[in-house]
């Protein structure tokens, strides 16, 4: 499984809102072509930091947003490899004993799990400022940098006189027909379940395994999963489905494409983090930290949301959001207070597990 096929979709959507191809490769000159060149070719530049990214727009904004001013302000080059940081990978750089990368971005979970395991540095918090970024995604070996929600998307149309408002009816699909969506790998989806149930309206964790997947498994007539953003955005147009469970991210352009005619509520949404992570023995040494506290600058935060549409982690930067980004904020007070924030240790303990039981019930007829 690819860790942030999240930040895919917010390339996907980037592309949808305009972005050329002569534009992406204007945004990827000086530090971010440099992440196309083998490692060894690299080595003449006098100081260099290697950020491994998900590749295409994500490093476009990373370099407008925080790349050149760092450049600038250091005169260390970022350089920008958009393989893919997959959980998978950074273990295998780091057991390898020859680590190319000094800097990924990850999610939470993993950040936990690899840590754990010793293939990731502590953050440094005397370089990087833990009250700066929101709790609990502070992590030990690894600092939030961005946001983003699962939330309960709905066709408008379909539900006109009385439109769903919690995941409770997400799974009455008696008095709300239809098709249902979830991620095919299952993250939102567990919560949602969780938060279905009478007794359980608010705080899903911890995940009681058994009856999240049973209550999913009573949606399977109705059922479908979706992998990437735009898969789910033509099960809306196909009229296949009339409810999903999607990023924040997708929500918000299907409304805006559709003029209304798909919505959303952040009621319910699970708030998940985008968190940087140092993998060990990493060759730029406390550099990595360095760039990761000049990336918590509110006004740097604040154009990256502009670009990407995901949310800050910096109180700061929530605070002085202008008035024409909150709404796709979900660190916005009115936004966040209807929300629930992902426990990522519980998902670091039991995603294998998830996983596997996750896909046996899609499985079984």
């Amino acid at each position: 499984m690819p860790i942030s096929p999240f930040l895919q979709d917010t390339f996907a959507l980037a592309r949808r809102q305009g972005w050329s191809r002569r534009q992406m490769l204007a945004a990827l000159t000086g530090a971010g072509t440099a992440g196309l060149l083998p490692r060894s070719a690299r080595a003449v530049a006098a100081k260099e930091l290697v950020f491994a990214s998900w590749g295409g727009d994500e490093i476009k904004s990373l370099t407008r947003a925080f790349g050149k001013s760092y450049e600038t302000a250091t005169g260390t080059s970022i350089v920008f490899d958009g393989t893919g940081p997959t959980e998978g990978a950074i273990r295998t750089l780091v057991d390898s004993g020859d680590v190319t990368w000094d800097l990924c971005d990850a999610d939470g979970f993993t950040a936990l799990r690899l840590g754990a395991s010793g293939h990731l540095s502590a953050i440094d918090y005397k370089t990087v400022d833990a009250t700066k970024i929101m709790q609990p995604f502070a992590f030990t070996h690894g600092a939030g940098g961005y946001t983003y929600s699962y939330v309960l998307a709905f066709d408008t149309e379909r539900f006109a006189g009385r439109p769903p408002l919690s995941w409770k009816d997400f799974f009455d699909t008696r008095n709300f027909p239809g098709g249902r969506a979830v991620y095919r790998w299952m993250n939102g989806a567990f919560e949602a379940a969780m938060m279905a149930g009478s007794d359980r309206d608010t705080n899903p964790y911890p995940i009681d395994m058994s009856v999240a997947i049973n209550r999913i498994a009573k949606l399977k007539p109705n059922l479908q999963t979706w992998e990437t953003g735009e898969q789910v955005q033509q099960m809306f147009v196909d009229k296949t489905i009339s409810m999903a469970c999607i990023w924040h991210t997708r929500a918000v352009a299907l409304a805006k494409e559709t003029e209304g005619k798909i919505a959303f509520t952040w009621a319910g949404g699970i708030l998940h983090p985008g968190v940087w992570v140092v993998p060990k023995g990493n060759p730029a040494g406390i550099d990595a930290f360095k760039l990761i506290a000049h990336m918590q600058d509110p006004g740097r935060q604040i154009e990256f949301t502009n670009l990407q549409r995901v949310g800050p982690v910096n109180p700061a930067a929530t605070e002085s959001m202008p008035k024409a980004l909150r709404d796709y904020d979900p660190t916005q007070p009115d936004n966040l207070s209807q929300q629930v924030i992902v426990d990522s240790k519980w998902w670091a303990d039991n995603f294998d597990k998830a996983r596997a039981e996750f896909a046996d019930m899609l499985q079984r007829n």
